[in-house]
């Protein structure tokens, strides 16, 4: 065996996928390809002070766990990371993940973490789809996902996590683009035209809404658009989004309507919102209900006013405005508050009020329009909170904090400070909103005992 070689017993699952092993001298590997309780013969590709990276080479045991993977790239895209085990060890590891970064991050030994609501559809439930365009070894155009851990882009001509409908424009799009001979971006080069392809479907999987992000105008884009209609009737319109930065951001600042129509409304919990290709908004029709009731169930009988920071396009602000006397909506993005202003009225809200503003000035200078809230929900990004925002919510002293987050590590940090401001944990609830992938969401519900 080569000295780069190691005979690993693999104890866990780590983060993105990947096994955990122990190394004789005290480090920690993490080695792709692996689950836990297999022995495998792993090549070590990476070396840090404390831990390993390594790949499976041979795996001398496999777990009873262990399933085929449905999609061909499952290897080396980097869009999922669990297609190769049970859905139901998944769901216990997505759970304990949370557990443990409450325990090892936030110091919390005891806290009421409900089981994990799973999804009945763990497969083909994405109704958003983001896709960059390359050069394939023939030359052609091609549509794909970033590799693990580079932005080699992977062919994809069907994902295994993306709805139907999103699959069929994705399969359109890089026909025409090779019929038409659009010149695809290269980063090194600083040249091409197509950057991107977003695609958006409606909860009932019969409408969508396709954007082609371009480095550049070129005329061909509006009959490629035309092409991309008539080739999928389900979708409503195309538009296009500048993006001329040599930059790894997808989205530039202007978007321009091809043809047909540069919005969708989808349905949520009874109520309509209105969405751009660029709109924020959550990408599982079937998981998102869970996840918002169990905020809209969390709102006290009684609570008068709640305020909804990061509001993105309103969809929590509307969703729990029919539950009390007013909703104050704090969100920093243009376009986002005017969507979520849209979106109020398109569902006849007349209690809630949105806020063009960065959370932390809402935080440090409360406006006469918006008395002091009985509760908070926050549903920041990845991120989490800042400590300015973390120290203006306590400052608040609201009875109620309402926490939506993706990500179990800074979840847990900021917890830690809440508690340390007076506030306490009633619960967690994780959702699976995003199966097959290393993500998971969950709603923490906070209160303030001495206001109890």
């Amino acid at each position: 065996m080569k000295p780069s070689q190691q005979e690993l017993t693999i104890l866990r699952m780590g983060q993105n996928g990947e096994g955990v092993a122990a190394l004789v001298d005290g480090r920690v590997a993490f080695v792709s390809g692996a689950l836990p309780g297999e022995q495998v013969t792993a090549e070590v590709t990476e070396v840090r002070k404390n831990f390993v990276r390594a790949r499976t080479l041979r795996r001398h045991t496999s777990s009873p766990d262990r399933e085929i993977p449905p999609c061909p790239v499952f290897e080396s895209c980097g869009g999922c990371a669990f297609q190769h085990w049970a859905y139901a060890s998944e769901l216990k590891y997505k759970e304990s993940r949370i557990k443990e970064s409450l325990k090892r991050i936030g110091h919390f030994d005891q806290v009421a973490i409900a089981p994990i609501i799973g999804a009945q559809h763990p497969y083909n439930y994405r109704n958003k789809g983001q896709f960059p365009w390359a050069i394939g070894p023939d030359g052609r155009a091609m549509l794909g996902l970033f590799a693990r851990g580079s932005h080699q882009v992977v062919e994809v001509q069907e994902c295994a996590i993306q709805d139907g409908l999103t699959n069929r424009v994705l399969a359109a799009a890089s026909k025409i683009a090779n019929r038409m001979v659009l010149p695809v971006y290269q980063e090194t080069a600083d040249a091409g035209v197509l950057r991107h392809l977003l695609v958006r479907s409606s909860k009932d999987g019969k409408r969508a809404l396709a954007a082609l992000v371009v480095r550049r105008w070129d005329a061909r884009v509006v009959a490629m658009a035309q092409h991309l209609m008539e080739a999928v009737p389900q979708l409503v319109g195309v538009v296009a989004n500048l993006n001329p930065r040599q930059t790894n951001v997808v989205l530039g600042r202007e978007t321009i309507p091809l043809a047909g129509e540069s919005s969708l409304v989808d349905e949520i919990l009874g109520q309509r919102f209105r969405l751009s290709a660029s709109t924020f908004f959550q990408v599982n029709p079937e998981q998102v209900e869970p996840l918002y009731r169990t905020v809209q169930n969390a709102i006290q009988p009684g609570t008068a006013r709640v305020w909804d920071l990061y509001a993105g396009v309103g969809t929590l602000a509307c969703l729990v405005a029919p539950q009390v006397e007013s909703v104050w909506a704090v969100e920093v993005n243009p376009e986002s508050v005017d969507a979520a202003r849209a979106n109020a009225e398109l569902n006849g809200l007349k209690n809630l009020a949105v806020e063009a503003m960065p959370v932390e000035m809402a935080l440090r200078k409360i406006p006469s329009s918006a008395p002091q809230p009985d509760a908070v929900i926050v549903d920041p990004p990845r991120s989490g909170l800042r400590q300015e925002t973390l120290e203006g919510m306590v400052g608040l002293k609201a009875r109620q904090l309402i926490y939506v987050s993706c990500n179990p590590n800074t979840l847990a940090r900021d917890l830690e400070k809440l508690h340390d401001g007076g506030y306490r944990i009633e619960g967690v609830q994780p959702v699976d909103m995003f199966p097959r992938t290393d993500h998971v969401e969950s709603v923490t519900v906070l209160r303030r005992p001495s206001l109890a």
